[in-house]
């Protein structure tokens, strides 16, 4: 039991250690993963809005031609489904995008506020930060 209870606290201490790195790379890995992010939710936002656009196009064309009285079904659920689907599509790109977008800025303030630089003297060596 007291193992167990070692092992649990050595990982917490780990992880929490690890966690709140002001590393350069760290920063640098974060905001990569963000503006990926951010290329992503672009990408499937312009997707989804030319599928909503296509199919409300081509719905709206299938109710309102002229020289056919009924549409067929099959046509018109198909249309239908492609415009909901380009909704869906916007409804999962457009979080994305905006969330990528925000992190990568909060990140590269925070990159440009804080810096940290070595600080040597006579008396021993030591970290200093900036505001």
């Amino acid at each position: 039991m007291k193992t167990l209870y070692l092992v649990i606290l050595i990982t917490c201490l780990t992880v929490t250690s690890n966690a709140q790195s002001g590393n350069s790379l760290v920063f640098g890995k974060a905001i990569v993963k963000y503006q990926n992010m951010e290329k992503a939710g672009t990408v499937i936002t312009v997707l989804g809005g030319a599928a909503l656009f296509t199919g409300n196009y081509l719905y709206w064309k299938a109710y309102n031609h002229r020289d056919i009285e009924e549409p067929s079904s099959s046509k018109a659920n198909t249309y239908r489904n492609i415009m909901f689907g380009g909704l869906g599509l916007m409804a999962v790109g457009i979080p994305l995008w905006t969330y990528g977008r925000v992190k990568e800025r909060h990140i590269t303030i925070e990159a440009r506020i804080v810096r940290f630089n070595g600080y040597v003297s006579a008396t021993g060596a030591g970290l200093k930060v900036r505001f």
